[in-house]
């Protein structure tokens, strides 16, 4: 038979069997100790910083566990958490609970929540203590972070100034958080004291200037209500401009005076058409159509004199465009304009390429035939004169001067000069007016005794057909004329 390796190993695991089942049953006999009595859920406030010597259970020796059986004990000194459970144990006599007392524990008076670090708030709404954010029970504000003075919540809010806030629970009194207030004030507008429009078209609150873009315009210094942007403005009315920078405006308003201004009137265009010999001195002014003002001012391809008036010379002005410019009275409107066309009808003289015309006085030559080139020509004795001479009239040694009318009906402002020479040959002489010639020696025409160049014999006094120079002479009377070297013949005879 093979013997055990350890022959009492059998009998030990027995013994030990024994002893460790005689240690368990002391070990229970021991927790004789009756489990503490307390109140199962257990409140502190926050701002005493309670600890595990904070809780309460009555008993022997009060421990404190993290679990029901066994854990680990907690110092007396261990910071306190809120919704924890701790479990207290009667360790008195060397004994132990028979259970321990469970202890919810419940920490209230914490700060408030929604609390802002730092907050910007528009000054132009005159914020409040009331309008700063926190979230809690019994929330109060004050000056300081301890102590300090309790603030209204209808207290007005101060720029970089530091609000402190509490809340209270259960009678918990939180630690302060800070808020720092900025109040935001965008600088005011720049406004003109006065602005002007002009009435026609009708402005408009978006018409108002001011110094920046983003401006919101009132009725009143203290309105509520920003006016429309198409709200007509009406004249002699204030309006006061703030500045608007999202999301704030300025709290200063600046007052601006609306001031209309009236449209000029340069009335309507106008003309003026003349011939060059009948334009007279003429005011433009009064050839405007409608009711213009009296205080535009003339420009054009000359300059006009007196004024408004606009007083066209022609000897002096010269044809054209000429504008009537009338400014408003507050310079508001843009400047109107009217215009009055001025055409001088300028017509030339007649011409000729002889201004020294001769013609023989037998020829009673008229005014009609003086030899020019020209359209309905007119004749004066003088440059200046308006008389025109007739056509008919006998031409005379002297100076005429001729006007042309062109289908426009205008007559030439200038004439052409044209001399004239009236040729008077004198008729030939003689010192015997009766002369007497025998019939046998048959003497003709020509053989009349009488001195003179080229010498024309007629019958009567007035004939105009000469006799022949070789006719015989016959009792009677004949009639002499003499053609000088012009070649006119003589009137008289």
């Amino acid at each position: 038979m093979k013997k055990d390796k350890h022959p009492l190993s059998k009998l030990s695991i027995l013994i030990l069997s024994i002893l460790f089942l005689s240690t368990s049953q002391l070990t229970t006999a021991q927790c004789i100790n009756l489990p503490p009595d307390g109140d199962s859920t257990q409140t502190f406030c926050k701002s005493s910083n309670p600890t595990v010597g904070s809780l309460i259970a009555t008993g022997g020796t009060i421990v404190w566990y993290n679990a029901a059986t066994g854990g680990t004990q907690y110092s007396s000194s261990s910071a306190l958490f809120n919704g924890a459970t701790y479990y207290a144990d009667d360790i008195s006599g060397g004994s132990c609970s028979t259970s321990r007392l469970a202890v919810q524990v419940i920490i209230t008076g914490y700060p408030p929540s929604n609390v802002d670090v730092y907050v910007g708030k528009c000054a132009a709404d005159n914020p409040k203590i009331s309008d700063l954010s926190a979230t809690g029970t019994n929330i109060a504000w004050y000056t300081a972070q301890t102590g300090g003075t309790l603030l209204s919540t209808s207290q007005s809010l101060e720029n970089n100034v530091t609000y402190w806030v509490q809340q209270t629970v259960d009678g918990c009194v939180s630690t302060r958080l800070p808020t720092t207030v900025a109040l935001v004030n965008p600088s005011a507008p720049i406004v003109e004291e006065e602005q002007t429009f002009c009435n026609n078209p009708s402005p408009t609150i978006a018409d108002l200037q001011s110094s920046g873009d983003a401006v919101v315009w009132y009725a009143a210094i203290d309105s509520t209500t920003p006016l429309d942007s198409s709200t007509l403005l009406i004249e002699g009315e204030d309006y006061w401009a703030a500045t608007y920078s999202f999301p704030c405006e300025s709290t200063i308003r600046i007052k601006t005076t609306v001031v209309f201004d009236t449209p000029p009137n340069a009335g309507t265009n106008g003309s003026y058409t003349e011939c060059e010999i009948d334009a007279t001195t003429t005011n433009l002014f009064s050839l405007l159509g409608g009711n213009p003002d009296m205080t535009g001012t003339w420009s054009g391809p000359s300059e006009l004199t007196n004024g408004y008036l606009g007083t066209f010379e022609p000897d002096t002005n010269i044809e054209g465009d000429y504008v009537y410019t009338v400014s408003s009275a507050l310079g508001a409107c843009p400047d109107e304009t009217a215009t009055v066309s001025v055409t001088i009808i300028k017509v030339d003289p007649p011409t000729t390429t002889n201004e020294n015309q001769s013609f023989c006085e037998i020829d009673a030559k008229t005014v009609d035939e003086l030899n020019v080139t020209g359209t309905s020509v007119l004749w004066y004795d003088t440059e200046t004169s308006t008389t025109p001479l007739n056509g008919t009239d006998l031409l005379a040694d002297g100076d005429y001067w001729g006007s042309q009318t062109e289908a426009s009906g205008c007559e030439s402002a200038s004439r052409l000069l044209v001399n004239v020479t009236i040729n008077k040959p004198l008729p030939p002489t003689t010192s015997n007016a009766n002369q007497t010639f025998c019939e046998i020696d048959a003497k003709t025409v020509d053989e009349l005794d009488v001195t003179g160049t080229s010498v024309l014999w007629y019958d009567t006094e007035t004939s105009t057909t000469p006799l022949n120079g070789t006719d015989l002479l016959a009792d009677g009377d004949y009639w002499a004329s003499q053609t000088d070297a012009s070649g006119c013949e003589s009137a008289s005879r």
